[in-house]
């Protein structure tokens, strides 16, 4: 039984736990890994492993008794059997569940150095109960831990308990967290409960016939999967817990796993096989077998070029297959795309008056740019699908006047051919297609939408024209913002930009600034969906700036600074986030309300030598989750540290910029907050390359 993390990053040639050179030197037991002609990585175990689980560059498996990373080095050896194991996401340790005798215990095991414990962990199984199973939740900061009658949960800083489902209705075997923070997932036997984690009572009970094997959210929440040992995935929507599909024939469902966009699982069908299964179009299936060996986990992963692999416990070793058969979810990557696009036409032009922003942005023009957005993306995404496409004619349909084009790899189009000239396609090689556009259909393949067709055996030339087709699907939904809304956004939008103008104009008057610098606000309304599953509407304001490179040096950080007041621009920008939330957007602040702060750092790269003094102001950050370049991990930056990396200069920066909000705006306090840091690290160097941004999302605003 394993439990899925976020999308994560695997080097298949250095598999070992972060910073483990000290761990592998302590190895007592280390085996090498063989490669097939097949191309499968094979890494052999001393003691058969049973469970998988992922992070970043490395691997971890549990046997009976070890601990080890996927390239064999043991992490720890117990004198009794593991019962669970939930790696961190943010990889600096994992928890363990044991016990000898009945007397269970659970343990907190460092990946970095391979030994026992963390800092305030001590769990007293007397006092709160016999443990077990646990499980990291979404970013790390909190880790449930289940007994026979209580699921604790502990923030991970000091390992205090900060809250507990009481009487949770099954003692949990295995558990497992949404990555939206939302849920906790509980199985044992033939029963799951799903746990809402802000208010630690039951959302959702299922009850099943058969014994439940495995359990798993998809990675954009959407889908909740149970997959029961009759060989039945189900998948339930994370709004209602309603199901949304059932897949069948999958053996004896032993275990399965979601890749990174979720348009694939793959599922340990039996001992001797595993499926691979497309979920938009689930007759889809491609089957690994073994003759000889015993799969009992699985998971997806990304090698250094992110090309998408497949890890397996098969028997007394772990096998890793390259995935190169997988589509990506074209669906999603076009939304994403119309999305953003759409923002930006959603947006008041420069001089353009409310009048003529209401004249422009209708419900039909909205409408007609999203299907033109829409076109243009998937014509980008099909790329030349006729090329080597085969062309054949199909049946003339006398009622409507259009001839069937059929090609192998695409659905069919209907031509409008007046009757007359039917008889004159007679040679598909003579029929040549321009100017075509492509959409995307509900299975996530594309069709032809519109096209230029000649006939080169009579010299005449036809359109084809579907462009008035539905839109997809997930562009009608209700996840659409009223017009009011958007022209209230837009007139906040109007507002804000007039801070920025009056801030910009002093700090140019005392020569803080100057032309050269560029401070932007954007705001956007995003529709989402609470714990309960009821839709809310998020406010969402993003302060940023630029400065050009020529006066980067002057204008932003310096190398090595990371204090706001020691860049220019910043300083700037965090007195328009203090206007801002002082004026127009104090409406939104509301005692108990959620506040989320996304907290953006940067550095160049400029290597740091000898390191960098941190002064403390922001206090000892010690494992602080973080996500570098976009990978969750974890980062530490004391006094006695100093600053040793980029990514730990661009955290210091982001924590200065939330230093200044705590102190500065003390309205804030009343709300729930909730800060995450991102950090990004440039391949160039300069100033323009370090700097902050500050995304905050009022949840459930309107």
């Amino acid at each position: 039984m394993k439990h899925i993390t976020l999308p994560l990053l695997l080097t298949v040639c250095s598999m070992m736990a972060p910073g483990s050179s000290s761990a592998a030197n302590r190895s007592k037991a280390h085996t090498n890994k063989t490669v097939t002609e097949s191309g499968v990585y094979i890494f052999p175990r001393t003691e058969a492993p049973e469970n998988i689980e992922m992070f970043s560059a490395t691997a971890y498996t549990t046997g009976l008794h070890q601990l080890q990373t996927l390239s064999g080095h043991e992490l720890f050896l117990f004198n009794d059997t593991i019962r669970n194991m939930a790696v961190n996401p943010t990889g600096i340790n994992i928890a363990v569940v044991h016990d000898k005798k009945n007397k269970a215990q659970i343990d907190i095991i460092n990946t970095v150095n391979g030994t026992k414990g963390a800092k305030g962990f001590k769990y007293n199984a007397k006092e709160l109960g016999r443990p077990v199973s646990s499980c990291y939740l979404d970013d790390g900061r909190m880790l449930a831990i289940a007994t026979d009658k209580v699921i604790y949960l502990f923030e991970t800083k000091q390992y205090t308990i900060a809250g507990k489902i009481e009487n949770p209705g099954l003692t949990p075997r295995y558990m497992v967290g949404s990555p939206n923070g939302y849920y906790l997932a509980a199985v044992e036997g033939d029963k799951v409960n799903v746990y809402n984690l802000e208010t630690r009572a039951l959302r959702k009970a299922f009850q099943f016939d058969d014994p439940v094997n495995d359990i798993a959210f998809s990675p954009n929440n959407t889908d909740f999967g149970i997959l029961t040992a009759d060989g039945l995935l189900a998948l339930y929507n994370t709004r209602s817990f309603e199901i949304r599909k059932m897949i069948d024939n999958l053996g004896q469902g032993e275990a399965f796993a979601f890749n990174f966009d979720g348009k694939y699982v793959a599922v340990v069908t039996g001992p001797d096989q595993i499926q691979v299964v497309n979920l938009v179009r689930d007759s889809e299936r491609d089957y690994f077998d073994i003759s000889v060996g015993d799969f009992k986990d699985l998971t997806f992963l990304y090698d250094a070029n992110r090309n998408t692999l497949m890890a397996a416990i098969e028997g007394p070793a772990v096998t890793v297959r390259r995935m190169p058969g997988l589509e990506p979810f074209y669906s999603k990557l076009i939304a994403e795309e119309v999305d953003k696009k759409m923002d930006e036409w959603l947006k008041m032009m420069p001089g353009e008056s409310m009048e003529e922003y209401k004249a422009r942005v209708t419900e039909e023009s909205i409408n007609r740019r999203r299907r033109l957005f829409e076109d243009e993306i998937s014509t980008n995404f099909a790329g030349d699908l006729l090329d080597g496409a085969k062309m054949s004619f199909g049946s003339y349909d006398r009622n409507n006047n259009v001839l069937a084009l059929n090609f192998d790899t695409m659905p069919t189009i209907y031509l409008p051919v007046p009757e007359n000239e039917a008889t004159e396609f007679t040679d598909p090689s003579k029929i040549r297609m321009t100017e075509v556009q492509y959409g995307i259909l509900p299975d996530d393949t594309f069709e032809i939408v519109y096209a230029r067709v000649h006939n080169d055996a009579s010299g005449k030339s036809y359109v084809y024209d579907n462009l008035m087709r539905s839109v997809m699907d997930f562009m009608n939904n209700d996840d659409a913002i009223s017009l009011e809304l958007l022209q209230q956004q837009q007139m906040e939008e109007i507002k804000l930009q007039e801070i920025r103008e009056k801030v910009m104009e002093e700090a140019k008057s005392r020569n803080v600034l100057s032309d050269h610098t560029n401070i932007t606000v954007d705001t956007k309304v995003v529709p989402d969906y609470d714990a309960n599953g009821d839709k809310i509407l998020n406010y969402q304001v993003k302060f940023s700036y630029q400065v050009e490179p020529e006066y980067s040096a002057t204008e932003d950080f310096a190398p090595g600074k990371y204090h706001v007041s020691e860049s220019g621009a910043a300083s700037a920008m965090v007195n328009i986030i203090s206007q801002a939330l002082k004026g127009d957007l104090q409406q939104y602040i509301k005692a108990g309300k959620k506040l989320r702060v996304n907290l953006l750092g940067t550095a160049d790269a400029t290597p740091i030598v000898n390191g960098i003094a941190y002064d403390g102001a922001y206090g000892d950050v010690e494992d602080e989750p973080v996500y570098v370049d976009g990978q969750l991990t974890a980062l530490t930056v004391t006094p006695a540290t100093g600053i040793k990396s980029n990514p730990q200069l661009a955290l210091v920066r982001a924590l200065g910029l939330h230093d200044y909000l705590i102190k500065n705006i003390p309205e804030l306090q009343q709300m729930n907050q909730d800060y995450r840091y991102d950090v990004e690290v440039s391949e160039g160097k300069g100033g323009e390359f370090r700097r902050i941004t500050a995304t905050l999302t009022f949840i459930d605003a309107f």
